[in-house]
C-alpha cells in the first residue's frame, strides 16, 4: 500500500535535527568543542619555549692551544650551542650520524702558529641540513661565533704590532659593519613562526571532517537520494550553515587564541582575518561537499579529503619558498584553501596589509564558495524529485 509522503519540514525542524545529531554523535561533539582546543594547546606547547637552546655540537680539538680554546668559549658563549669535547674523530662523526649531537666542529692542529704567521688556517665544521630549522640555527651560531672570534683575533694583532688605539685597530680588523634587523618576528620566535601556520592547518582537515561526517549521517543505502529527494536545497542550506557557523566560530577561537592569549602581534584588520576565515570554512566545505557527492561514501570521501590537505603544511610557503616549488606542488597548492588564507593571517598580523592587498586570496577563497554553489546545484539536478515520494507500508 502506497501513503502520501511526509509533509516539509519547516527550517527550524532542520535546525533542531542538526542539533539533535550534534547532540547524539559524539565524535561531531568533540571535535566541535573540546578536542581542538586539546589540539591546539597540545601544538603550541611543543614549541612554547619559542627559540632553541642549547644544541649539542661535538668540537674536536687538534690544536690544544689557548687560541683554540678561547674559540671554543666562544661556541659556548652562544645560546643556541652547547659544546661536547670529544677526543676523536670517529667517535664524532658517529655521534653526529646517530643524532647524538646537532654538529661536529674539527679544529685543526697547529691553528694558533699558522694564526700568528698570517696563514689563515680553516676550522671545519658539519652539520645535517636535513633538519633545516635545526641546520639553519647552527650554522648562524657558528657564523656569529667564528666572526665575533676572527674580529678579536685581529684587533689583537693590530694592537701587537704597535698600533695603541683600540678603535683604530678595531676599524683595521673590521672596515665595514653590517646590521641586520629583522622587521617581522624580531625575536625568531619558532613558535609564532611554526604554530601560526601548523594550527591554520590543523584546522582545515578538521572543518573537512566534521563536514564529511555531518553528510555521511544521512547516507541511506549510500546514497543520498532519499535525503534530498524533497527540500534539498533548505537540508544543503541548514546542515552547511550550522556547521559552518560553529566552524567559523572555532577559527575565531583559534585567531585570538594566537594573538591574544599568545600575545602575538597583529596589526593589520580583523574585519579581513575574520572574513578570510569565513571564506576558508565556505571553501573547505565546498571541498567535502563535492567527495561526498562523488563517492557517497565516508570513508572514501575521508581519504581524498586527507590526501589533497596532507601537504598543506609545507606547501603553505612558510618553510619553503613558494617560487622555488616545482610547477605542479605551486598547481597543487592553489586546489588547497588554507594556503589563500595563510597569505591574508601572515599578511594581516605581520604586515598590517590594506584590504586591497588581500583582495587576490580573498577571491580565491570566494572561487570555491562558487565552486559549492555548483556543486549544491549539482546535487539538486541529481537528487531532487518533482514527484511526492512514495513510502511502502
Amino acid at each position: 500500500m502506497n501513503a502520501t509522503s511526509e509533509p516539509p519540514l519547516s527550517l527550524r525542524q532542520l535546525y533542531q535535527q542538526q542539533w539533535l545529531l550534534l547532540r547524539d554523535n559524539r565524535w561531531l561533539m568533540a571535535m566541535l568543542t573540546w578536542l581542538p582546543l586539546l589540539a591546539f594547546l597540545a601544538v603550541w606547547w611543543v614549541f612554547s619555549s619559542g627559540l632553541t637552546r642549547e644544541l649539542p655540537i661535538a668540537v674536536v680539538d687538534h690544536d690544544h692551544s689557548q687560541l683554540s680554546r678561547s674559540l671554543i668559549n666562544h661556541y659556548d658563549a652562544s645560546p643556541t650551542l652547547k659544546v661536547r669535547s670529544v677526543y676523536g674523530e670517529p667517535l664524532a662523526r658517529s655521534m653526529l650520524r646517530t643524532g647524538e649531537v646537532s654538529a661536529l666542529v674539527i679544529i685543526p692542529a697547529d691553528m694558533e702558529k699558522h694564526t700568528k704567521l698570517a696563514q689563515t688556517p680553516s676550522v671545519a665544521a658539519y652539520y645535517n641540513s636535513q633538519f633545516m630549522v635545526i641546520g639553519k640555527q647552527i650554522n648562524s651560531a657558528l657564523q656569529q661565533a667564528h666572526g665575533t672570534f676572527s674580529a678579536k683575533v685581529a684587533v689583537a694583532k693590530a694592537l701587537s704590532h704597535g698600533n695603541t688605539q683600540t678603535l683604530q685597530a678595531l676599524g683595521s680588523a673590521v672596515p665595514i659593519r653590517n646590521q641586520i634587523s629583522a622587521l617581522y618576528n624580531g625575536n625568531s620566535n619558532y613558535a609564532q613562526f611554526i604554530v601560526s601556520a601548523a594550527l591554520p592547518a590543523f584546522w582545515q582537515i578538521l572543518i573537512m571532517t566534521v563536514m564529511i561526517l555531518a553528510l555521511g549521517s544521512e547516507l541511506k543505502n549510500n546514497s543520498f537520494k532519499s535525503w534530498l529527494a524533497k527540500q534539498a536545497w533548505q537540508k544543503l542550506t541548514i546542515k552547511l550553515s550550522f556547521f559552518g557557523a560553529l566552524l567559523w566560530l572555532q577559527g575565531i577561537l583559534l585567531c585570538t587564541l594566537m594573538f591574544h592569549g599568545f600575545d602575538w602581534p597583529m596589526r593589520g584588520s580583523w574585519s579581513v582575518l575574520l572574513l578570510a576565515l569565513l571564506l576558508c570554512v565556505v571553501a573547505s566545505q565546498a571541498i567535502a561537499l563535492i567527495f561526498m557527492l562523488l563517492f557517497e561514501d565516508v570513508a572514501r570521501a575521508l581519504s581524498f579529503a586527507g590526501a589533497l590537505t596532507a601537504p598543506s603544511f609545507a606547501f603553505m610557503g612558510v618553510t619553503f619558498p613558494v617560487s622555488e616549488m616545482p610547477w605542479f606542488a605551486q598547481f597543487w597548492r592553489q586546489l588547497i584553501p588554507i594556503t589563500h588564507y595563510i597569505e591574508v593571517q601572515i599578511a594581516q598580523a605581520n604586515y598590517g596589509a590594506s584590504a586591497l592587498q588581500s583582495l587576490p586570496n580573498l577571491s580565491a577563497l570566494l572561487l570555491f564558495g562558487i565552486a559549492f554553489i555548483s556543486a549544491a546545484w549539482l546535487v539538486k539536478i541529481r537528487f531532487s524529485n518533482p514527484h511526492s515520494v512514495e513510502l511502502n507500508t
